[in-house]
């Protein structure tokens, strides 16, 4: 055979492969946007609309309208660009609403179940420029299948203002994360605010004036999942408060509960959603669905009090200081420590029914004449439940003004010896500095 003829033939097989592969990937491409925006489609929160997907050379794009259901005035057009041989979309998004404007460049990972997420943007306004948002960075993931996300977000500069005055915040911090998984046992809950600084700048008539500065200053929530036990902490800290000119101040909060039942708050978590559903996307509830959800939230925690108490729940206030200065008050220095504790094994279950019962003829959620009297009597109750609650409350510092409200039996107890004062509830019985607290109080 001619050489020739073999070359182009060779030249043909090669192009008219590449065409297909071409073809081939870009259908692809077109599959993998489709997913994406069927995935968007399927979310109630999100209203897709005016999609166009066309497939170019090494690309296939998307153009769409998305609006937030929920809050009126977000949403804008999506842009997006998928590589017939990449399984990462660029793009960028958007926003032209009422209540969000700007435009926030973005790359993700196109998967069925999970999305991993990255953007940026110059700046974000909302509320005709009432918000400003600088230079944002983050990334975090979706996983449609569990229910499950994280959010890393950084915004080195915010600004809210409004005919009052404004709020300058700078370097804020956001970390968001939520992976529980009830059926295996694990998992975790967290949410993190940070700042470097921020003040509040009023206008008192005169002209402007800094009414409130900040320092570093963090919040953070934490829930963990072992099995059926949840444990959870709250810390809350923030340095060199000043309050109208006053002298610099801290604060520092942390609570830490541990040994608590998962099915308690996984009921309540239940109760909320079903509520919010039936709210249909309102921001605020109606008088009337505040008072439903108020009354199913207590019913529920009435329901799940001997779960709760039989699992021994633990409260720790691991720390609580403050030291500022408040305008009239003068300066308010507090320094604290304790922990609350309940032994629930083998807790009889006629116990906290009997003790509910008491609770609600007290409140008249019920006719007790008509409810029937419960099992045990309440000093059978008390017996029972006094000794299975230990306590202990470690004061180092409280504010005068405080302390000059006490008994004056609890000020000269204080003034009397140096701190710490411990004061504890072991076996039933109150306790000062290891020694009962009638005592110490006679003494």
């Amino acid at each position: 055979m001619d050489k020739k003829i073999i070359v182009v033939a060779g030249a043909i097989v090669v192009v008219g492969g590449g065409f297909i592969a071409h073809s081939m990937a870009g259908k692809a491409a077109e599959q993998q946007i489709q997913q994406s925006i069927e995935a968007i489609e399927k979310d109630p929160r999100i209203d897709v609309s005016d999609v166009d997907i066309r497939k170019g050379w090494g690309k296939t794009s998307l153009i769409a309208q998305l609006d937030v259901v929920d809050v009126p005035g977000v949403g804008g057009e999506l842009a997006m660009d998928v590589g017939y041989l990449s399984r990462e979309a660029e793009g960028t998004m958007t926003f032209n609403g009422e209540a969000l404007e700007g435009v926030v460049h973005f790359t993700t990972e196109l998967d069925s179940e999970r999305y991993d997420y990255r953007f940026n943007t110059d700046e974000l306004g909302a509320h005709g420029g009432t918000l400003t948002l600088e230079r944002i960075e983050g990334e975090g993931y979706v996983d449609n299948q569990h229910r499950h996300f994280a959010l890393n977000m950084r915004i080195p500069k915010v600004r809210v203002e409004d005919a009052s005055g404004n709020l300058e915040i700078s370097d804020f911090a956001t970390e968001l994360e939520h992976n529980i998984s009830a059926e295996a046992g694990k998992g975790r809950s967290h949410a993190r605010f940070a700042m470097g600084e921020g003040r509040v700048i009023v206008d008192n008539g005169d002209g402007p004036m800094e009414a409130i500065s900040l320092g570093e200053a963090e919040i953070r929530s934490t829930a963990t999942l072992d099995g059926d036990t949840l444990s959870s902490r709250f810390y809350f800290a923030a340095t060199d408060a000043v309050v109208m000119d006053s002298e610099p101040g801290h604060a520092e909060l942390d609570i830490t509960a541990e040994s608590l039942d998962y099915a308690v708050f996984d009921a309540v978590a239940d109760v909320l959603e079903r509520h919010l559903e039936d709210a249909d996307g309102q921001q605020v509830l109606t008088p009337e669905q505040q008072q439903a959800l108020s009354r199913d939230i207590r019913q529920t925690l009435w329901q799940q009090v001997h779960t709760l108490l039989a699992h021994s729940p633990v409260l720790n206030l691991n720390t609580l200081d403050i030291d500022t200065e408040l305008p009239m008050l003068g300066r308010a220095n507090v320094e604290l420590s304790g922990r609350l504790a309940f032994d629930g094994d083998d807790l009889p279950r006629e116990a906290t029914q009997a003790l509910l019962a008491k609770l609600d003829a007290e409140t008249h959620r019920i006719d007790q004449a008509k409810q029937g009297r419960p099992s045990m009597s309440l000093d059978a109750v008390q017996a029972e439940l006094a000794p299975r609650v230990s306590a202990e409350l470690n004061v180092a510092q409280l504010p005068d003004a405080l302390v000059a409200e006490l008994p004056p039996a609890f000020q000269a107890l204080l003034e009397k010896d140096e701190a710490p004062h411990i004061f504890a509830w072991e076996n039933g019985q109150p306790l000062y500095n290891g020694e009962p607290l009638a005592k110490a109080l006679a003494q």
